[in-house]
């Protein structure tokens, strides 16, 4: 119910992207080489043997940095072709643009704070805070080395030799990088840092694809398909499901796109049961009130519906009746009448009322915002 925060100025939303793509150019492969061009040239190949193939961009970084509207067509095109998609290319497509691979990559640039997303609400749902802390970036590799079975340390240092596996076994715990560095099984001395990205950043959000990549691995790692989001959102309600009518997807309701306009299209209201008196106490009463969502235009509908924000925001109906009770109790007759009876230039009427509504908080990404923003109106 949040947009994701893309820069509006042609100049600086072209720079996000170049920038995302830039991070993706610095990821290696298990040889060494650089993955970005690996993907490149495996695209290159792989787009030939899909049905109108040439309708998609030789170029995979337009892929990566296409808007939302692009990476619908994009998605409905290998939708109507998939089942003449031979097997084999679909397995190179989700190896091409594996998310698997590219995720510690994304997730630390969406946390990282000069791209400007601003995190701390899941973009869904608005009730649910998401955020990122930070650990030692070495230790969880070195953690997951220390206790891995020598077969787990086969596949993840891809190394098919028993005796060499056996010998980096014995030799733990690793305590630092450069302790196992030393055991010497690696010829490059960054190759653990192939392995395991070192982030210091980890991130307690999902990232969410509004388009599932499972149906089109093609757009599984482009910018403009990730929404930050919590996990319920993410993982029990959303799932593989599409934001629009018989699976087609609706641009306008993907809160990375340009149009998303969840903001003016729904609106939050209390609203007293029939028979019920309003009341300057409405905390003391919750039972006579109902919270609706009034959805002014249709197609949102379907966005209140399958993240289920009528009976998640009822539940929490407590958070706007909070906010009605201050409406009423603190007027702006009441609030002036305090500013002149403090007789302080530092309170006034504009102070007092930031104060008492929380305002200094507003640029702040809090849980229930619009919930508030609405009932204050």
């Amino acid at each position: 119910m949040k947009a994701v925060r893309y820069p509006t100025d042609p100049t600086q939303r072209v720079a996000l992207k170049n920038r995302y793509v830039a991070a993706l150019g610095l990821m290696k492969r298990a040889d060494g080489s650089n993955r970005l061009k690996w993907c490149q040239k495996e695209w290159r190949k792989i787009r030939r043997s899909i049905p109108q193939g040439s309708h998609f961009p030789s170029d995979i970084r337009k892929v990566l940095k296409a808007e939302y509207p692009k990476l619908v067509v994009y998605y409905l095109l290998y939708r109507q072709v998939q089942s003449l998609v031979h097997s084999k290319v679909v397995k190179k497509l989700y190896e091409i643009f594996s998310y698997s691979a590219c995720r510690p990559i994304i997730a630390h640039f969406f946390m990282d704070s000069k791209n400007g997303f601003n995190l701390g609400v899941c973009h869904y749902c608005g009730t649910a805070y998401i955020n990122k802390y930070i650990v030692k970036g070495d230790q969880d590799g070195l953690d997951i080395i220390n206790n891995a079975s020598v077969n787990e340390l086969g596949k993840l240092l891809h190394i098919k030799t028993p005796t060499t596996l056996q010998f980096i076994d014995r030799k733990k715990p690793y305590m630092t990088v450069a302790q196992f560095n030393s055991v010497g099984v690696f010829r490059c001395s960054d190759k653990f840092h192939t392995i395991f990205p070192q982030y210091a950043d980890k991130n307690h959000f999902d990232l969410d694809h509004v388009l599932d990549k499972g149906n089109c691995p093609i757009t599984a790692i482009s910018l403009m398909n990730f929404v930050p989001s919590c996990s319920v959102c993410n993982e029990k309600l959303k799932k593989q499901k599409v934001l629009g009518v018989g699976g087609v997807p609706s641009v306008e309701l993907s809160p990375s796109s340009r149009t998303f306009d969840f903001d003016r299209q729904v609106e939050f209201m209390l609203i007293p049961k029939a028979g019920k008196k309003i009341g300057n106490r409405p905390t003391r009463h919750a039972d006579d009130y109902d919270l609706e969502i009034v959805v002014k235009k249709p197609a949102y509908d379907i966005f209140v519906e399958l993240f289920h924000l009528r009976e998640r925001y009822e539940f929490h109906k407590m958070e706007g009746l909070f906010w009605l009770e201050l409406k009423y109790r603190y007027t702006d007759s009441r609030i002036a009448m305090m500013a002149n009876s403090l007789h302080d230039a530092d309170f006034s009427v504009r102070r007092i009322k930031d104060d008492i509504f929380q305002r200094q908080l507003d640029e702040r990404e809090r849980c229930f915002e619009k919930l508030k923003r609405d009932i204050l109106k």
